[in-house]
């Protein structure tokens, strides 16, 4: 198995998003500090007017008037704890006032970059409208051989330039706004996806059990992040091509069934049929339909089927599961980990797949995201994963040399990313696989678990 090396980790406890949270705590600090001495201040005051003191006076009129210069200095003086703790609120609204500007510069920078990537969009898609006809002649007037080399070509561009892809996602409102004989005006990427959805029929989910399938590694609790991968790996050799009778199959996998600590792993292999056209929709369920709902970020037949496959396995509302996912599998596995499912979704692992589209986490969803430098898929959002606490992105390379883009979304480069991501030290990947193995997933962190395994299809009905 090729090495990979780690180019890039966003998110997570290491993460910008956890520094801004670390700076509003030190704010929060700040402004309590204030409070406790100002309350000094005031109990300062009120020993000003204490019967007991004040009765001393005649008896001691020195040392109480040197007692009453005291208090004052110390309450409301220059350098008293009254003006210390207007300093100390100061302090508190100088740094929330620092970090909106940085936050408000962050989101201005991107609706800049939004702004631009539209307009390309647009100006590619006025071209597209115009030439486009004439290039299509072009192309099928072609010899074969020559299409295929130009096909080549074209995707060991795209390999090696996949941030070009994704600005252009995120330009698809301008493209299609462009594209259109109308005026329609498509605002953003989100809508130009949700448009293209609406050409598909989602139909509804029938899940069955497959005990007649199952992997080689069923019956193994996972050690690593890259024996989730390599599992995963198996579970998507189920259904081997597009016309596979067993397209649709997820496995669950049950640690420790029917004790008190039970918890599970659910597969989720990505794209079946690529190549489905809404003419030609068929009870593939993982289809290019299905791909655009969930980029899209609406709600799906296969996320249905894969919570109906999770309630037939058994599990229980308060057992903690995990989700692993491949391309469209972290898709949906992210957009079931985001809402309310009835079960108790505590980790995701995603391997290609893109996930920005989903609008955050709760609190206590653990989001590991493994993005391949060469796959354009992960970029098929337009944007970069959102740099928060509950999710850690990364990126990175290695040495299997890919020049098509099928190649560059496989399952090798991502067991490589896995070893890779095992064997880092970085703060935020070491915490996310931590909390794999407290939460009883990964081999290391509970005794060897009894393991059972279900394997499930989905189908569009």
């Amino acid at each position: 198995m090729s090495g990979a090396d780690i180019t890039g980790v966003t998110g997570g406890v290491g993460g910008i998003e956890a520094t801004y949270d670390a700076v509003r705590a030190l704010a929060d600090v700040f402004d309590r500090t204030g409070d406790e001495l100002r309350a000094w201040a005031g109990d300062g005051c009120r020993a000003l007017v204490d019967p007991d003191l004040a009765s001393s006076a005649l008896l001691s009129p020195v040392t109480f008037a040197a007692a009453e210069a005291a208090i004052l200095a110390a309450t409301t003086g220059p350098l008293g704890l009254l003006a210390c703790s207007l300093g100390w609120e100061a302090d508190a609204i100088l740094v929330r006032g620092a970090l909106a500007a940085l936050v408000a510069s962050d989101d201005a920078a991107q609706l800049a970059l939004d702004v631009i990537d539209w307009r390309l969009g647009l100006t590619a898609g006025l071209a597209l409208r115009a030439a486009g006809p004439a290039a299509a002649v072009a192309l099928s007037s072609m010899p074969p051989a020559m299409r295929a080399r130009l096909g080549a070509a074209v995707q060991r561009w795209i390999v090696h330039h996949p941030g070009v892809v994704q600005h252009a996602i995120n330009g698809g409102g301008g493209l299609l706004t462009g594209l259109s004989p109308l005026p329609v005006l498509v605002p953003d990427n989100r809508t130009a996806t949700r448009l293209l959805a609406s050409a598909y029929d989602d139909g509804a989910a029938g899940t069955v059990r497959r005990p007649d399938l199952g992997s080689t590694v069923s019956d193994r609790q996972p050690a690593t992040v890259r024996g989730l991968v390599e599992h995963l790996s198996e579970v998507a050799a189920l259904s081997p091509t597009p016309s596979s009778g067993d397209n649709g199959t997820i496995e669950v996998q049950s640690l420790d069934p029917g004790t008190d600590h039970a918890r599970h792993v659910v597969y989720l292999p990505g794209t079946d049929d690529l190549g489905t056209l809404p003419t030609t929709q068929d009870g593939d369920i993982r289809d290019l339909g299905t791909d655009l709902r969930s980029a899209a970020d609406l709600p799906t037949s296969y996320q249905q089927g894969i919570l109906d496959a999770m309630h037939r396995a058994g599990i229980g509302p308060h057992e903690p599961v995990l989700l692993v996912g491949h391309s469209l599998g972290g898709m949906e596995a992210a957009a079931l980990a985001s809402h309310d499912t009835g079960f108790a979704i505590t980790d995701v692992v995603t391997a290609g797949s893109p996930t920005a589209q989903v609008c955050g986490f709760p609190d206590g969803v653990h989001v590991l995201s493994l993005e391949h430098h060469g796959d354009v898929v992960p970029l098929l959002d337009g944007a970069d994963n959102p740099d928060s606490v509950e999710q850690t992105t990364v990126t990175f390379d290695d040495d299997r040399a890919d020049s098509t883009v099928v190649g560059a979304h496989g399952y090798g480069h991502y067991i490589a990313g896995g070893a890779a991501v095992d064997a880092s030290s970085d703060p935020s990947i070491t915490e996310q696989i931590a909390g794999l193995r407290d939460r009883g997933f990964l081999e290391g962190g509970r005794p060897a678990a009894e393991v059972t395994s279900q394997v499930f299809q989905v189908v569009r009905r």
